[in-house]
């Protein structure tokens, strides 16, 4: 098993937390300066305890990721990283030029020495009026269409024309060319069942977000059934799966931690961990034996051979991050490497 740590430029000041799309007056630079400093040390900490990837995602508007251009992030990443491959996961390719995506994706896979992997987002509902005004009920056309646009543009040789119901390009030629061959890995949602059936039967790897282990598991199984259709089989690292998480010395210190790991004005109630999106939840949170065994338990029953995940949203304070995953790298991930 692989796993990335999401470095989430998390704005930690509670007086944010109003709504989704806080005012930006109420950002203060000093703290954001801060905020910036603890993501980048969590990531250097990261890269030199063994995780596989140093992830960053691309959102909008909110405090909870100050990333509204991840591939600045990403930029930065490089230059951090001895060990670590870089995860962009990734780029709202639905609220952005498709082209434009590819060529920062061909960039950022240049200053990584081939050292790159891609999901291509869709992005939430309040992001689609970002730039443009998406239509909700077009944005999964979109983002399918621009997923394959992109693909052709990393892995044609020679300039090629692009028509479709989207996007209309008549010369595509992406520089820098090639360096992994023929492109770096890109995942695509498995968020619903039409994007699993997109993502099988046109061979990307499939990324999921948040949600509680049985609807993973469903959404990965038939992905598999798909695949199978399709006449290709995935692998273990063709099915991520992305988490917050928090480990504790003790299964105790690890449900304090959680319950006020993501900052808010009012406390969140705790979703039902069988349906629903689990965000503003821990996924998986214990001492480093009972995460050791809430992740050999997802495993089993999805087959996710990728963790991306999220030591802390801000509530937890940088000390008790830089704990919990220095727990998680000692003591939890060689134990689960064979998963």
């Amino acid at each position: 098993m692989k796993v990335g740590y999401i470095c989430s430029n998390t704005y930690t000041d509670r007086r944010a937390w109003t709504s989704f799309t806080p005012a930006r007056g109420l950002y203060d630079a000093a703290l954001g300066q801060q905020a910036l400093a603890e993501a980048l040390e969590q990531a250097r900490a990261a890269d030199a305890l063994g995780f596989d990837y140093l992830t960053v995602s691309e959102h909008h508007a909110t405090p909870l990721m100050c990333t509204p251009n991840a591939s600045i992030m990403a930029g930065a990443l490089t230059q951090i990283a001895r060990s670590a491959a870089l995860a962009w996961l990734g780029p709202i390719v639905s609220i952005n030029n498709p082209v434009r995506v590819a060529e920062e994706i061909a960039m950022l896979d240049q200053m990584t020495g081939g050292r790159l992997v891609v999901f291509l987002l869709r992005g939430t509902p309040n992001e689609l009026g970002v730039y443009n005004n998406i239509d909700p009920s077009q944005s999964k056309a979109i983002t399918q269409e621009a997923s394959l646009l992109i693909r052709k543009a990393l892995t044609d040789t020679e300039p090629f024309a692009w028509k479709g119901e989207h996007f209309d390009f008549p010369r595509v030629s992406v520089w820098p060319g090639p360096t992994q061959q023929p492109h770096p890995p890109l995942y695509a949602s498995g968020m619903s069942r039409d994007s699993v059936l997109f993502a099988a039967r046109n061979r990307f790897r499939l990324a999921i977000s948040f949600y509680p282990r049985p609807m993973v598991a469903e959404l990965t199984g038939l992905y598999r059934d798909e695949c199978a259709l399709a006449g290709w089989t995935p692998s273990g690292d063709d099915v991520l799966y992305r988490a917050f998480i928090s480990v504790g010395e003790t299964d105790a210190e690890a449900a304090e931690l959680g319950a006020r790991f993501m900052p808010r004005a009012e406390p969140a109630s705790k979703p039902n961990p069988d349906v629903g999106p689990g965000f503003g939840a821990m996924q998986f949170c214990g001492s480093p034996d009972t995460v050791v065994g809430q992740i050999e338990e997802f495993q089993r029953a999805t087959g996710a051979g990728v963790l991306d995940l999220a030591f802390g949203a801000g509530g937890i304070g940088q000390q008790a991050t830089l704990r919990s995953l220095r727990r998680f790298a000692e003591r939890v991930l060689p134990k689960i490497r064979q998963l």
